[in-house]
């Protein structure tokens, strides 16, 4: 019996520092709830407003759960997106 594949959740963040801490809390408890591997793989795109801190010290606090993936400058949020599916896993 093989074990199941991982989950990956691919969020682009840009200056979210007062709505990451709920969206943390409520994508672990989602991903936790689903009995399979999973990461969460955040990208910060360029935010200049403290989400990039939180999202390194989130990747710290829950290793292999969530993924922190920091772009130098904003790119968009496609190109964020695809920044963050080349980091992915699942």
């Amino acid at each position: 019996m093989s074990s199941p594949e991982t989950v990956s959740v691919v969020i682009p963040v840009f200056n979210e520092k007062e709505n990451l801490p709920e969206l943390l809390e409520r994508c672990l408890k989602t991903c936790r709830s689903m009995g399979r591997p999973f990461e969460l793989v955040l990208v910060d795109d360029g935010s200049r407003d403290g989400s990039t801190d939180m999202l390194e010290k989130a990747a710290g606090e829950h290793p292999g759960e969530v993924v922190s993936v920091i772009l130098n400058r904003n790119y968009g949020q496609h190109n964020a997106i695809m920044a963050g599916f080349a980091h992915a896993r699942g």
